[in-house]
């Protein structure tokens, strides 16, 4: 039996349309809108809880420009006109200085700034004059799926890879794997490869066991979104 390959990485790049909805329809709808200047607010801030889809949301709108941030990173002048940071409370203090340079720019040249964040604006560990502009423009909340939802998502990604999902298998992986959809994905990922090489196009409780016991023996943590 082939090992699973310890380094779980997700499938392909995420797309807008990829994306399990959920309550979170009005938010898609007006990113959607807004990455095509069709919302008329330029600035977006976005938040939700860890694991709530921020990420993929992001990542689905490029080929524009994609920063994640970091506690060494350091925003410098950008010439696209939008601009996408992701995480910012990660950011350190001279990283939040240089975000909201960025912003004041942005501003005045008429470009477009998305940025995300765990929380409210207001409630940031940020520079404060920072968090009051990123609260200036559109806030908008996405909310978690619920475990309907994340069966569902599973279901329906499974079905992409040409995989069936029992329903008693999905509903051991949301039990026994990290519950965020970043981290369950990437799991059904590395499933489908390895039922590939056992030629079993059913992802099945055992196989599930198999593949978590090789993760747990190794101590390799799930990856969040």
């Amino acid at each position: 039996m082939r090992q699973l390959v310890l380094d779980i990485i997700p499938g392909d790049p995420p797309r807008l349309d990829d994306f399990v909805v959920g309550r979170n329809a009005e938010v898609v709808d007006t990113l959607s809108r807004w990455v095509d200047a069709r919302e008329e607010e330029r600035f977006v801030y976005l938040w939700g809880e860890p694991g709530a889809g921020k990420t993929h949301l992001l990542r689905s709108l490029a080929p524009h420009r994609y920063v994640a941030c970091s506690p060494a990173l350091c925003l410098h002048p950008d010439p696209h006109p939008l601009l996408l940071v992701d995480d910012v409370a990660r950011l350190s203090p001279q990283g939040a200085e240089s975000l909201f340079h960025r912003f004041n720019e942005r501003r005045d040249e008429g470009a477009r700034l998305l940025v995300s964040g765990p929380c409210p604006p207001s409630q940031l560990p940020l520079l404060p004059d920072l968090s009051t502009r990123l609260g200036w423009g559109l806030v908008l909340r996405l909310h978690p799926l619920d475990d309907e939802e994340k069966l569902a998502a599973l279901h329906q990604r499974a079905a992409r890879f040409g995989l069936t999902l029992s329903s008693d298998a999905a509903q051991y992986i949301l039990n026994h794997w990290a519950r965020d959809m970043g981290s369950l994905f990437s799991l059904l990922h590395e499933l489908n490869r390895w039922s590939l090489s056992l030629h079993r196009p059913t992802i099945s409780i055992p196989l599930v066991k198999q593949a978590l016991a090789v993760l747990q023996f190794h101590s390799v943590p799930p990856q969040c979104d």
